[in-house]
């Protein structure tokens, strides 16, 4: 009998933290905060995230134009560092230094020539690198914008070739 009990004493424990659970669910959902549950009793947190997403449709425009000028060049760099060094190419990252620092002396000024050409181009399409770094990060999650971006690319590609 005291087996019962205890069973149907967890049992109203867990309903308990599930109900906890989802009035925590809906307030992060409605109010933009995540809950950190402990399992220490009498232990919640609360940070608050912004998960809005917001963009125009003219950055949409800007950073799809960009981008694909920004691939174009990638391309045309990668190549010819491929073509002098005969090997595929190291990982050039224009804000670490020391990526362009270790490059042999042969291949230093195209990895230069394409970072510099690169902010170039972020800037002719009304953009800063911070803001074409943020829009890269909703690109890269697959969601909203990163569909907008392909439908614009599509339409420039469909353009180009009337």
């Amino acid at each position: 009998m005291l087996i019962v009990n205890f069973s149907i004493c967890k049992f109203k424990k867990f309903c308990t933290y599930i109900v906890n659970i989802s009035i925590l669910a809906t307030i992060g959902i409605f109010g933009g905060f995540v809950p950190n549950i402990s399992r220490k009793e009498h232990e919640i947190s609360f940070d608050y995230y912004t998960y809005a997403q917001s963009y125009t449709q003219q950055e949409i425009v800007n950073y799809s134009r960009a981008g694909l000028q920004i691939e174009l060049l990638r391309q045309q760099t990668y190549h010819d560092i491929k073509t002098i060094i005969n090997q595929r190419p190291p990982t050039i990252t224009c804000n670490q230094p020391s990526t362009l620092q270790n490059l042999d002396p042969n291949i230093r000024g195209i990895a230069n020539n394409y970072c510099n050409n690169t902010m170039r181009i972020i800037k002719d399409n009304n953009l800063t690198v911070q803001r074409f770094n943020q829009l890269k990060q909703y690109y890269d999650q697959r969601g909203d914008f990163h569909q907008e971006v392909q439908q614009m690319l599509l339409d420039v590609q469909t353009q180009e070739f009337r």
